[in-house]
């Protein structure tokens, strides 16, 4: 995320060390640790201050000990600094030196990420994991920029020194080096939710259909969305037959998703997302009238408008049909009415994943680089015959 200041390159040239000897004057250094020294974009920097030493009584009222994070500096002039304007950061004031109050002090803050978690309201300020923090109090917000960017590669030299307020004397004592590393994809693995938890047990045969049942109901589901969670599993009275098996879970093209449904009379043949309508798409192939339930996870797709839940808008082989919905927080179902001979179905919503990921580009490319060669290979060996 980050912080403050200053171009590392143009710390030596207007800080000069050789006019402000702060070690001859008496002022030593505090401890300072800094966990972790290295991380992708995203990552948690904590760096601690202790044993902050008094400053001798006779010297300047106005010293001050400062910090110098140079993060921001690497992402343009588009976030703005702190210490008023003047590109640092002053971690123990003068007033707080003249006045010895020198205990030790955090400061937290969170490299820029497109994937961090969105910025929240709270008590009418934009709160980030970004912002820069000591002590748990909040000295810099970064809320309009904590997921639009990733914080560059590169070495990141953070300087730890004593200055004189208002002035360009600066003496620069310690330096530690943050690396910021490529960005790696890391599948988020999260906790189920209870209703989930409880319908896996159902359908792995741990508990009764009475628990089940029992359960869905304390947690606030009523008898059609315990029906709905039924028929997710397939076991609906009607779906025991033969024409309705339990249905393997449909992979999302361009994903590490799958999707779980169940279809009275029919099968999905393949899922696939439209990024420019927000949408999936699915290519069914249904037997007779039937009804589909199909379990939805928001990080596939989802609906909002204003942070809240909006309706998703389905049209089935282009004529908008109506469905009915349960929700938790960490997925949508949908039961949907279809008649025989369907073969297109789409979910319209207002976000979803993107069609092909990095990785799934680069296997592509490699795909089409290996045809391209087999077949320069295959007319070079033509033209030798």
């Amino acid at each position: 995320m980050i912080i403050f200041l200053i171009p590392i390159a143009s710390i030596s040239n207007i800080y000069a060390q050789s006019t402000f000897d702060t070690t001859s004057m008496g002022l030593q250094m505090p401890t300072i640790t800094m966990s972790p020294s290295a991380g992708q974009p995203g990552t948690q920097v904590e760096i601690k201050v202790t044993n902050m030493p008094a400053a001798p009584k006779d010297i300047d009222p106005r010293i001050e000990f400062y910090v110098y994070l140079p993060f921001v500096s690497a992402i343009g002039s588009n976030v703005p600094n702190n210490c008023n304007g003047e590109s640092c950061f002053a971690l123990y004031s003068f007033e707080e030196i003249g006045q010895d109050k020198l205990a030790p002090k955090t400061i937290t803050f969170t490299l820029f990420s497109t994937t961090n978690k969105k910025p929240v309201t709270e008590a009418g300020l934009r709160e980030s994991i970004c912002d820069l923090k000591v002590n748990g109090k909040t000295i810099q917000r970064y809320s309009e920029t904590c997921d639009d960017i990733d914080q560059p590669v590169g070495d990141y030299e953070i300087k730890f020194g004593w200055g004189i307020e208002r002035s360009n004397l600066f003496d620069i004592r310690e330096t530690m080096t943050f690396t910021v590393l490529e960005k790696q994809f890391v599948p988020e693995v999260r906790e189920q939710d209870k209703d989930e938890k409880i319908i896996q047990q159902f359908q792995e045969g741990i508990i009764s259909e009475k628990e089940f049942q029992a359960k869905l109901a304390e947690l606030g589901y009523d008898d059609e969305e315990i029906r709905q969670a039924t028929a997710l599993i397939g076991r609906l009275p009607h779906q025991e037959g033969i024409k309705t098996p339990l249905r393997a879970p449909v992979p999302v093209q361009g994903s590490n998703f799958k999707i779980n449904y169940v279809m009275t009379e029919g099968m999905i043949k393949q899922i696939y997302p439209d990024e420019d309508s927000k949408s999936l798409i699915l290519q069914i192939d249904s037997v007779s009238n039937g009804t589909m339930v199909i379990k939805l996870p928001r990080e596939v797709i989802d609906a909002k408008f204003g942070g809240d839940d909006d309706d998703f808008f389905v049209v089935l082989d282009g004529e908008e049909v109506e469905f009915d919905e349960t929700k938790s927080g960490n997925e949508r179902t949908l039961s949907i009415n279809y008649p025989g001979g369907a073969e297109e179905l789409e979910i319209i919503g207002t976000s979803v994943i993107p069609e092909f990921g990095a990785i799934t580009a680069a296997i592509l490319m490699a795909s089409i680089m290996t045809v391209i060669f087999v077949s320069k290979s295959k007319l070079a060996l033509s033209a030798k015959f």
